[in-house]
């Protein structure tokens, strides 16, 4: 049954009885434009053929700001032998008949990658929508070199993923190729009920029931996650647990950084066009609780156009606040703009994306972003950085596998993260299927317990 909450005396009980790295880390995707797409952006259009000699924008190392954008990754063999693939690889396994689609916002240093020869000749790549472009980050191209050094063999299939319009394309576009396996090395904060659904999850679901082995990475949320419950309203004053005094969850950045913070609530179903009438705000303090940065959106529900309002409104259960801010401790806290529109006890997520961010208070057990948290996808943690995310939903215990993620390039440069660690379990899983056949995210969760891809207490890779 719903319970309305709207009283202090509640808290009063409740407190008596009480006593990243940078580079090859998981990127998440550009939400912004969720409340913003057109209609027509959903739909099914015809499908672009494959660019050809046609590349992403910035995707010549010369023009791109990404520093691993043209330059070699040099620990590919070692890496290889650590999880057991080079002796599937000596006597010929390659990730034979295996289409491997690998969507991501971006692949900046494509052309210097095909020129060097660390991707194969006959690599794809598919663009996004008309009028839409790549993100300028190496990000996906460095993750194809790494499956195609792993599984050189395997076909590949590059396409743009950036922002939800082109998520949902490139997921028709892997379904019509044919793909064999999907590799999405990329979380959403939202969109979703920290439960494996929502409209991001029933996209991915398409890809998952026409056989497609979905391979995503966790996420680097892992010191960087919050979740709570709403228990009591006051006014515009939100009472959560936990938190400190129940109203601050506290977050510290060792360094000055560009920072997103994101907060969500379990108000979100599988069609994207469903409107959210619950309205929490964010608001960012520093160690004065001087208030420096907030997202005040408003959700009630209604239909407000496009014309005017992008800014203003929201049809979804979030706020998100950029801010420039110095190396410090910050409060969080979180506010209600309508208190008439919120009849439960709402469950409410906070995350911090800032180079080494992490939550301080009562950090959440569950750091799984979306789609990473659907049960139906193989899911990548990396075993050598704590900042890789781990969860335990209503259906699953996540990650599925670690993986080693540590990128060694040739210029000095090191990178480490679950995206790479998707990428090493990707490889890795195409080579095995080329040895002993084509499998499903159900065959795959059935093999694991048997140690098949490595051993099943730790869940650390090691293919044999």
């Amino acid at each position: 049954m719903i319970q309305r909450v709207t009283i202090l005396t509640l808290m009063l009980v409740l407190a008596a009885a009480c006593g990243r790295f940078p580079g090859i880390g998981v990127k998440p995707v550009s939400t912004d434009a969720l409340d913003t797409d057109l209609p027509g952006d959903t739909s099914r259009e015809a499908l672009l053929p494959a660019a050809g000699p046609d590349l992403p924008e910035n995707a010549d190392a010369a023009t791109s700001q990404d520093p691993t954008a043209g330059v070699a990754i040099a620990n590919i063999a070692e890496i290889a032998t650590n999880i057991g693939l080079s002796r599937l690889q000596q006597v010929g396994y390659r990730g034979q008949n295996q289409r491997i689609a690998i969507l991501d916002n971006g692949f900046s240093g494509l052309k210097n990658s095909l020129d060097s020869k660390r991707l194969a000749e006959g690599t794809t790549y598919v663009p996004g929508r008309p009028g839409t472009r790549s993100a300028d980050t190496a990000h996906g191209t460095k993750l194809a070199e790494v499956v195609h050094a792993l599984a050189p063999d395997a076909e590949i299939l590059l396409i743009n993923s950036n922002g939800y319009s082109n998520f949902i394309r490139a997921i028709d576009e892997a379904i019509s190729r044919k793909a064999t396996m999907v590799l999405y090395a990329q979380v959403w904060e939202y969109g979703g009920n920290f439960d494996g659904g929502g409209f991001i999850n029933h996209e991915v679901n398409r890809a998952t029931a026409a056989g497609i082995l979905w391979v995503n990475a966790a996420g680097n949320y892992g010191l960087a996650t919050w979740e709570g419950t709403l228990q009591a309203i006051d006014g515009t004053t939100a009472f959560v647990s936990p938190a400190r005094e129940y109203r601050y969850i506290r977050f510290h950045l060792p360094s000055a950084s560009n920072t997103k913070m994101v907060l969500t609530w379990n108000d979100f179903h599988d069609e994207k066009d469903y409107r959210t009438k619950e309205d929490f705000d964010l608001v960012i303090e520093d160690a004065g609780h001087r208030e420096v940065a907030s997202g005040r959106l408003i959700q009630d529900g209604a239909e407000h156009g496009l014309q005017g309002n992008d800014e203003k409104y929201s049809a979804h259960a979030r706020e998100i606040v950029r801010a420039q801010l110095p190396q410090g401790t910050y409060f969080a806290r979180i506010d209600v703009k309508n208190s008439d529109n919120i009849a439960r006890l709402a469950k409410l997520r906070f995350s911090v994306d800032a180079f080494g961010a992490q939550i301080l208070d009562s950090r959440s057990s569950n750091s799984i972003m979306i789609p990473a948290d659907n049960p139906q996808v193989v899911t990548v943690g990396a075993w050598d950085t704590a900042m890789s995310a781990t969860g335990d939903g209503p259906l699953w215990n996540k990650p599925n596998v670690m993986a080693p993620s540590r990128l060694s390039f040739v210029d000095g440069q090191t990178v480490m993260g679950s995206s790479s660690a998707a990428a090493i379990a990707a490889g890795a899983l195409a080579v095995w299927q080329s040895r002993f056949g084509r499998i499903n995210h159900t065959q795959f969760q059935e093999m694991q317990p048997s140690g098949t891809f490595g051993n099943p207490q730790t869940r650390h890779i090691f293919v044999q």
